[in-house]
């Protein structure tokens, strides 16, 4: 399969520094070291957009390619950046969707191109994305670059407001091999086939997979769900469980996870690894605990 992915950086100051340090992609037991492999380039008119490219010639190419030895459904992107000497790591937990034996990440590539075999490839969930603020990108601060993909994406910051850790949640699409390939102007920028990396697909922990096709994906406060499984558990009669089984298990996890994407695998990942309380329980408590945890969240919005 072949994967186009353009981690970027949206410098909007001048006096602030900003300087590669690697990507990592666990799933594909992938990391390209800046100036080794991989290094930042200006292919676009913004020149505040800064671009991670494969490491060759002097050619600005928008993004790197991937060459894996299958498809991928999942994966989890992690650039990592020096903002003004400091470490600032941005995570994409990528979900694809389609058929096709390619992936960009890249918005306006998913659309029908005229004349041409290339029909639309964008997700339902992307309909109405607009790609100059919805494009995965980090930024020095959250004010910078204000995105539709909000309620998809949560923030550490520093006392100085410079974003130290944002991850989000992407759904992307499959396209054909040859949208990515051909010589067409549009693509000119795109990196070459014999420019690839390629990759062997492994399983990897916490890789964040999608539990439901509907409802969407969200962040949400630890807190919040805590309470929602006090009170359903409540509800049902339960609630004698929620202190000895869930109660334990959550404050276990409330320092690493203090928010976590809905409707996916994110929290249980976090407590299987770090909750020594949900590992010592009965497999019919874990059960139980899995089976609140997971349940599917709906946001409610009130016009």
């Amino acid at each position: 399969m072949l994967i186009h992915l353009t981690p970027s950086f949206y410098l909007n100051y001048s006096d602030i520094s900003v300087n590669l340090i690697d990507v990592k992609i666990p799933e594909l037991g992938l990391l390209l070291h800046a100036e080794r492999d991989i290094t930042v380039r200006f292919p676009s008119p913004n020149k505040r957009l800064h671009y991670v490219c494969r490491n060759k010639g002097r050619k600005a190419i928008h993004g790197i390619l991937l060459n894996t030895d299958t498809n991928v459904t999942d994966m989890t992107v992690i650039t990592r950046w020096a903002v003004q000497g400091e470490v600032s790591v941005h995570r994409v937990h990528m979900h694809i969707v389609g058929d096709d034996d390619a992936v960009t990440d890249v918005i306006h590539l998913w659309s029908g191109v005229f004349n041409t075999p290339f029909q639309d490839k964008t997700p339902a969930e992307a309909r109405n994305w607009i790609p100059a603020s919805c494009q995965p990108r980090l930024t020095v601060n959250a004010g910078d670059r204000p995105s539709a993909r909000e309620l998809a994406i949560w923030r550490r910051a520093d006392p100085a407001g410079i974003i130290r850790q944002q991850t989000e949640y992407y759904t992307a699409a499959t396209v054909e091999p040859e949208r990515l390939l051909s010589p067409a102007r549009s693509v000119s920028r795109l990196p070459a086939l014999e420019d690839a990396f390629d990759c062997k697909v492994r399983e990897y922990p916490d890789t964040l997979r999608v539990l439901y096709d509907s409802p969407d994906v969200t962040v949400c406060p630890l807190t919040e769900h805590e309470e929602l499984i006090q009170s359903d558990l409540k509800e049902i009669g339960k609630l004698d469980a929620f202190t000895p089984l869930i109660q334990p298990v959550l404050n276990e996890v409330r320092t690493v996870c203090p928010v976590f994407f809905t409707n996916t695998t994110n929290l249980m990942n976090c407590i299987r690894r770090f909750s020594t309380h949900f590992r010592a329980l009965s497999d019919v408590e874990q059960r139980f605990v899995e089976d609140q945890i997971n349940q599917p969240l709906f946001r409610v919005s009130v016009s």
